[in-house]
């Protein structure tokens, strides 16, 4: 927890205005991603992935955790006010005013063909699709990027017979480079970083 005279980072809570909350991930949400990712719908390409019990999510969550430490950025738990979704699972902090957990949403440092970049997660409740959350995270994303690493390209790694995924990065300006590189099963789109895009 930051001390009462550190400034918070902006990125770390970031509210839109219907309702829908951003924010820096912990392990207190291990329940609300369970339920998320506990739900074989959302595994439709990875059935393999589906969480059991709530020990493998906070497995899957402590790297996750560990990176907002570590750079002081990472993957977001999606809230969103109860009312959209009664069903979910209320969000673990304090300030989350009674939203729930729609999933999880934003960028974390990685490497493809050995060049750092920074890889976007996006997986939501089937419950909670439909209505332009993972636009929203992708719009957010492409604002926050240049803030915590300049000149890094942002990307979507995804299966390649998971359309929707690809038309929610297109539509974001993502541009589709086909198999990721030394890879079969996994397909690559890039949006590139406005420093490069610039000539900067």
């Amino acid at each position: 927890m930051a001390d009462s005279g550190t400034v918070v980072p902006w990125w770390h809570r970031i509210e839109q205005p219907d309702g829908v909350l951003l924010r820096r991930l912990t392990a207190d949400d291990a329940p609300g991603v369970l339920a998320v990712h506990g739900d074989p719908r959302v595994y439709v390409h990875d059935p393999h992935e589906t969480h059991p019990d709530l020990a493998h999510t906070r497995q899957f969550l402590a790297p996750m955790v560990e990176h907002w430490a570590a750079h002081g950025f990472g993957y977001w738990v999606v809230l969103l006010p109860a009312s959209s979704w009664p069903g979910g699972v209320l969000g673990a902090g304090v300030a989350d005013d009674g939203r729930v957990v729609a999933g999880l949403g934003g960028v974390q440092h990685h490497q493809v063909d050995g060049q750092p970049v920074l890889n976007v997660y996006f997986r939501l409740a089937p419950e909670t699709q439909g209505r332009g959350l993972a636009g929203a995270v992708l719009r957010q994303v492409a604002i926050v990027a240049p803030e915590v690493a300049p000149g890094r390209d942002v990307v979507v790694r995804t299966r390649p017979a998971n359309a929707a995924a690809r038309r929610v990065a297109l539509r974001a300006g993502y541009v589709d480079e086909g198999l990721e590189p030394e890879t079969t099963d996994m397909r690559l789109l890039r949006l590139v970083s406005p420093a490069a895009r610039s000539g900067g």
